[in-house]
């Protein structure tokens, strides 16, 4: 890292070098291209730091970044063009172990992979770990209950977690634990993407916001604690639960390939629900144990041009108005970011008017605009 010069932070040059590799595989890491970089933002901001004033906490900007990057890459080559990824989150938690007499302290770190964008001719990665530390792995489930009083008890791939598009985005996970014997038990998370949601380009849609819901023991409600939160008191018991993101999607989703929806049904990808939503792909169960079904042709082109003819208007409905419907139960999560372009706050329904803006004027930008 230079201490003079360029005010460029450490992880700009890291998420630089991370989407030179990316684009340009065979380009061997070296310090000499970042001096061709120039860097716009307020001095001393997190990615203009001037020495030595010191930059912590990079990690949620540090992938937005990088995705910024490979955005202004896919720009300059559309054919190996690529949509936002998730990203990656922490979760900590940390008590005294009441399995063994001693009670000593335990303190499980885990973090999770999700989905990486689609790209111009195929779909994301599934299931991967984060774009920064693409070594990195998801740690053995079974390694953690040895040492920690905690029990997994779902661990699997996120229906509909994936951005939709021509080409979809890669699909996250959901982790479902479960505190056992333990006492002075506190759990800490941080994450990102609950507000500035996981972003398709060329027409495709978004994914899901991150976030952790926890179960307290003997109650049936879920509660949306959010991506970032520090010292909330775990019980025995008490069921904590996280999805991630799946990768941004790439192109229309009205012009994927309805047999590649079904595929995507069967692969338990997608929903028969979403199909529908997301593709205007009507599909016919015939058999869901024996994951058989049929497209419906006829209605799947009813059902796009439906939505060809309407999205425009959903995209500019008023907020307030999504909110409510939201709150009543008459749209869902994947609606009211999908269709409707609206962040809320995801515990209250109470709409978030400067996100809102924010994500509409990225929405139109990368999504609405590329729509015929």
């Amino acid at each position: 890292m230079p201490r003079s010069g360029h005010c460029v932070v450490a992880p700009t040059f890291s998420a630089v070098a991370a989407g030179m590799k990316t684009f340009f595989p065979d380009l061997p890491l070296n310090s000499g291209f970042y001096r061709t970089f120039e860097i716009s933002a307020p001095a001393n901001s997190i990615v203009s730091a001037q020495w030595p004033v010191a930059v912590t906490r990079f990690l949620m900007p540090f992938e937005k970044i990088m995705n910024a990057i490979f955005e202004i890459w896919s720009k300059i080559l559309p054919e190996r063009a690529i949509a936002c990824s998730f990203n990656l989150e922490y979760l900590l938690t940390g008590g005294y172990d009441r399995r063994q007499e001693e009670k000593p302290i335990f303190m499980s770190y885990d973090w999770l992979p999700g989905g990486w964008g689609g790209r111009n001719g195929k779909d994301g990665c599934n299931v991967t770990t984060a774009c920064f530390g693409t070594g990195l792995m998801a740690q053995p489930v079974e390694g953690q209950e040895r040492v920690n009083p905690i029990l997994t008890t779902r661990f699997e791939i996120n229906t509909d977690s994936a951005g939709p598009g021509k080409w979809r985005g890669g699909v996250g996970v959901q982790k479902t634990s479960v505190l056992l014997e333990a006492d002075k038990t506190v759990i800490s998370y941080i994450c990102d993407r609950e507000r500035a949601v996981v972003w398709g380009i060329e027409g495709g849609l978004p994914s899901m916001p991150h976030g952790l819901t926890l179960r307290r023991t003997g109650t049936q409600q879920d509660d949306w604690l959010g991506s970032v939160f520090s010292d909330v008191a775990l019980n025995e018991g008490d069921i904590f639960s996280r999805p991630t993101a799946g990768g941004g999607g790439f192109g229309d989703p009205l012009q994927r390939d309805p047999d590649q929806v079904k595929e995507d049904v069967i692969d338990e990808y997608v929903s028969v629900e979403r199909a529908r939503k997301d593709y205007g792909v009507v599909l016919e169960t015939i058999d869901k144990d024996l994951c058989e079904y049929a497209v419906d042709v006829a209605a799947t082109e009813k059902e796009r041009e439906t939505i060809r003819a309407s999205r425009h208007g959903w995209a500019r409905t008023d907020p307030n108005e999504v909110a409510k419907m939201f709150q009543a139960g008459d749209v869902d999560t994947l609606d009211v970011i999908r269709k409707y372009a609206v962040i809320l706050d995801w515990k209250t329904g109470e709409l978030l008017p400067n996100s809102t803006a924010q994500f509409r004027e990225m929405f139109q930008k990368r999504t609405v605009a590329h729509w015929s």
